[in-house]
């Protein structure tokens, strides 16, 4: 029987492929196979969960942009000012 935990795992853009004699495994480049980093399976954890926090991070300051915005586009309204875009953004 196949040991699954021996698949390659495919994200489109990016492939983890576990390297048979190590316990490591290798981040290749899925559109020209010129980017390869080999890595522990608790390195690539780590990683996801650093993209997770910064992803966070990025929709948190986002959201308050996007407040900033309407509360600009709405004082900008009631000064008679029509459609202005924030200067700041």
């Amino acid at each position: 029987m196949v040991d699954v935990r021996m698949r390659t795992i495919d994200t489109g853009a990016l492939a983890l492929t576990p390297e048979p004699e190590s316990e490591r495994w290798e981040a290749m480049s899925r559109r020209d196979g010129s980017v390869r980093v080999a890595g522990h399976w608790d390195d690539w954890v780590r990683l996801a969960k650093r993209i997770v926090e910064i992803d966070a991070i990025w929709r948190d300051r986002e959201t308050r942009g996007d407040a900033w915005d309407d509360g600009h586009a709405a004082g900008v309204a009631d000064a008679g000012g029509g459609d202005t875009v924030n200067p700041f953004r």
